[in-house]
């Protein structure tokens, strides 16, 4: 939703009385049934009815998840995004020349791109994060598409939070939090060295886009990610580790299968660890630099 036209921006810190409005719209919506946040398309019929159903879903959520019931091409997938006018797809290094990323375990194959070797994907959980937190802000991921081409025989399951429920657990506890957050140079990702030309990327970690809708760049990881250091950075930390720690009601578990998937304004997210079985496990993976409206 876009607020700079229409209304203030809950997201401003001064605005407390659009913040407690969209707040208590927000919070109405949890619980949620999983069989709500889904739609089914018969064969590869776009129909606008299944398209404005994923629309209002994502417009509430923040994603939507989704099943046909025939295989997708890499064309169709495109297709399926510029309908909901997402054709600003992002590459990065392991994308094929249509910007999909074909996510499967390659633990045992390494990669060399421009230079520089790759593991590329495993079968080991992925804690949680957003996609994208190591570009700057100017290039960052506002959604993306994650669709499953064959599951894995075990596991795999995919794990999700809206990035704005984050955002209202923190403000809620203290306000501050949300302030130091939206600051320039909280979280660092260091220069990788062996990438000729490489520099370091600091930012925020809740910012705001020229429409006024929020965005997170976020990552659990601990290895070579630089956090400012102030005994308010380690309280906030503490925070949002402890809420994502938690098994609460706004967290949703997907578990994909063939021909289903889900597309995200680029939440909180986390995978499974997952074994292969005959076929291994495959899932399409596409990027873009501008949100679902």
């Amino acid at each position: 939703m876009s607020y700079n036209r229409k209304m203030k921006s809950p997201f401003q810190i001064e605005n407390e009385t659009e913040y407690k409005e969209w707040r208590k719209k927000k919070l109405s919506l949890y619980p949620v049934k999983k069989e709500n946040l889904f739609t089914k398309f018969d064969n590869k019929d776009l129909s606008n009815i299944g398209i404005d159903s994923l629309k209002k879903i994502i417009k509430k959520y923040n994603f939507a998840s989704y099943e046909f019931n025939t295989k997708l091409t890499d064309a169709n997938i495109q297709e399926f995004c510029s309908r909901l006018q997402l054709k600003d797809s992002i590459s990065n290094l392991l994308a094929n020349e249509n910007d999909i990323s074909n996510i499967t375990d390659q633990s045992t194959v390494k990669e060399k791109k421009s230079g520089v070797e790759y593991i590329p994907y495993t079968n080991k959980q992925l804690n949680w994060h957003t996609d994208g937190y190591y570009y700057p802000i100017k290039d960052s991921v506002k959604s993306f598409l994650l669709h499953c081409e064959n599951p894995a025989a075990n596991g795999g399951q995919n794990i999700l939070l809206d990035h704005e429920i984050m955002y209202i657990y923190l403000r809620d506890h203290n306000p501050d939090f949300i302030e130091i957050l939206m600051q320039n140079n909280i979280m660092e990702i260091p220069k990788n060295n062996n990438i000729s030309g490489s520099s370091s990327i600091v930012g925020p970690v809740f910012y705001t886009d020229e429409d006024g809708c929020l965005n997170m760049r976020f990552t659990s990881r601990q290895q070579n990610i630089i956090w400012q250091k102030s005994d308010m950075i380690k309280k906030i930390k503490d925070y949002i580790f402890s809420f994502i720690a938690e098994d609460n009601k706004y967290v949703i578990n997907i578990l994909l299968k063939e021909n289903q998937g889900y597309i995200a304004n680029n939440i909180l997210h986390k995978r499974e660890k997952y074994i292969d079985g005959e076929n291994k496990r495959l899932l399409k993976r596409l990027r873009f630099s501008r949100r679902v409206e």
